[in-house]
């Protein structure tokens, strides 16, 4: 029998449901700042006690989650999601709690706090490992994570597919059979596109970035491109870190870490756009939906397709270095004194295949993004131990970027996801991508002279756009129909394809 609520109780129902969500969002908050404090400011002794203390949060987190306030609440409003007197924000957040409480109840409260320390005193190994270049000293704690995610996801969806149950983790709706269809298909048009760019006759160079910068200016350069997108340094920061992240603790409060090269003025630069476009994500969260389980960016492939798109698709592109070269010249006059915005533009776009992800050209990068995910997939298929992972990265690199990484700081250990127990995360990249290269597609439709205006340094359009189409809902749409709302299409990879295509035949002078 479905029992039908009242306006009434259906209303008190959504006054109980906020409210638990604004506690389960402070929790997760609580525990961002711990995770950030760690990778920026925590001593090396405070490893152990840090551990415990996010097994405390993640634990408390977990059983607020799970409890009877919660079951209560959304066992109320479960028939009523299709009411015509509730709102999307309301439809969102009963949805969202719900498939959050659904998901959680499966999972014990006592491997919620082992994985929350194993994650933990993961990091510094990881660090240690990856300085060393020798896996050997990040195999245990490794092993340690691999092994809970397992047993997470025999919780949650069985045994059927186990990495089916982590991809839904990050991208909802996503499975391993659809994203090998889009693999497929990207490896095969990549692997065909770099055919093309090898046989150019006029490649461009590397040379005019690959210079001495000085790091400090470098810092105050990338600071004042952020700012320029529009992110606000009332209600956010950038520091150091081995490896850049955004994190926020509200709208308020977005931080940003990055890295610096004395020798690439690439790294910092496009580290900064990159996650300054989560950052503007966060600090456009709409007023309706804040402090709640939809108060965030609502999956991180659309997370990624802001940060891709304001990394790739602007400052990878020409009329970003028409505004930006007498800018960047002031600060380095010596080591700029020739360039030209076309030739720091093909500077910034050459292909070449390369071991690390970060530093990946766009041509090249979903085949990292491919190598990770065919790794992740053989693992928990069975097929491969984790005593395997450095020669089954370094046979994946061979296959795929015809290069062969000598040491594991180039392999197996170059990325951070794992060490924080993010598996299935990584076709997330990917899947930003897909849906940045959509939405630039119809930023450009929408806004006639949108190159013009970024040759002028005028972002503000853009960013408005994004913030009116992506940014205010949050998680009110499921990830999928978010992207339909905003660009009037299902997700579709052609535009991607057709953009790598066309772009890196100008910046390559193909015939």
């Amino acid at each position: 029998m479905v029992v039908v609520l009242s306006a009434d109780r259906v209303t008190e129902a959504l006054v109980d449901l906020r409210a638990l969500s604004a506690e389960l969002y402070d929790l997760g908050r609580i525990a961002e700042v711990l995770g950030w404090d760690q990778e920026t400011m925590m001593p090396a002794a405070g490893v152990a006690a840090r551990a415990q203390q996010q097994a405390t949060i993640q634990g408390i987190y977990h059983e607020r989650l799970t409890g009877p306030h919660v079951r209560d609440a959304i066992a109320r409003l479960r028939d009523a999601a299709d009411a015509p007197f509730l709102s999307d924000v309301d439809r969102g957040l009963i949805r969202t709690m719900a498939r959050e409480f659904d998901r959680a109840i499966k999972v014990p409260t006592a491997l919620v706090r082992e994985l929350a320390e194993a994650t933990s005193t993961a990091m510094p190994a990881w660090q240690r490992a990856r300085a060393e270049a020798q896996f050997s000293i990040f195999r245990d704690p490794l092993g340690r994570i691999l092994d809970l995610k397992k047993q997470v996801a025999r919780c949650v969806g069985g045994s059927e597919n186990l990495y089916d149950s982590l991809l839904d983790e990050y991208e909802p709706g996503a499975s391993t059979a659809t994203l090998r269809t889009l693999f497929d298909a990207l490896r095969a048009r990549t692997i065909a596109l770099l055919d093309r760019l090898r046989g150019s006759s006029d490649p461009p160079s590397r040379a005019a970035i690959e210079q001495q910068y000085d790091v400090e200016a470098q810092w105050a350069f990338g600071a004042d491109v952020v700012k320029w997108l529009g992110f606000s340094f009332d209600a956010g920061r950038i520091d150091r870190s081995t490896h850049p992240f955004c994190v926020h603790f509200s709208p308020e409060d977005v931080r940003l870490t990055t890295r610096v090269a004395p020798n690439n003025l690439a790294q910092l630069l496009f580290g900064n756009m990159h996650e300054a476009g989560h950052g503007l994500y966060e600090q456009g969260i709409g007023a309706d939906v804040r402090r709640s389980a939809i108060g965030s960016g609502v999956s991180l492939g659309v997370h990624e397709s802001q940060s891709r798109l304001f990394e790739n698709f602007i400052g990878r592109g020409l009329p970003f270095w028409i505004f930006a070269v007498p800018r960047l010249r002031e600060r380095f006059p010596a080591q700029l004194a020739d360039a030209t915005p076309e030739s720091i533009w093909r500077a910034v776009n050459v292909v070449a295949p390369g071991f690390i992800r970060v530093e990946a050209d766009e041509v090249t990068y979903n085949l990292h993004i491919i190598l990770r995910f065919e790794i992740e997939r053989r693992f928990f298929a069975g097929d491969l131990s984790v005593d395997d992972l450095p020669d089954a990265w370094r046979e994946a690199s061979r296959d795929l970027l015809s290069i062969l990484p000598g040491t594991d700081d180039l392999g197996v250990l170059q990325d951070i996801h794992w060490a924080f127990g993010l598996v299935g995360y990584f076709p997330t990249y990917t899947l930003g991508n897909v849906y940045a290269a959509q939405i630039w597609h119809v930023l450009g439709r929408d806004i006639r002279d949108r190159d013009a205006r970024i040759e002028r340094g005028e972002f503000e359009p853009i960013l408005r756009w994004l913030r009116e189409r992506i940014h205010r809902h949050g998680g009110t749409f499921e990830p999928e129909d978010l992207i339909a709302r905003a660009t009037g299409e299902r997700p579709d990879a052609r535009h991607l394809v057709s953009y790598l295509e066309d772009k890196f035949a100008r910046v390559y002078r193909l015939a």
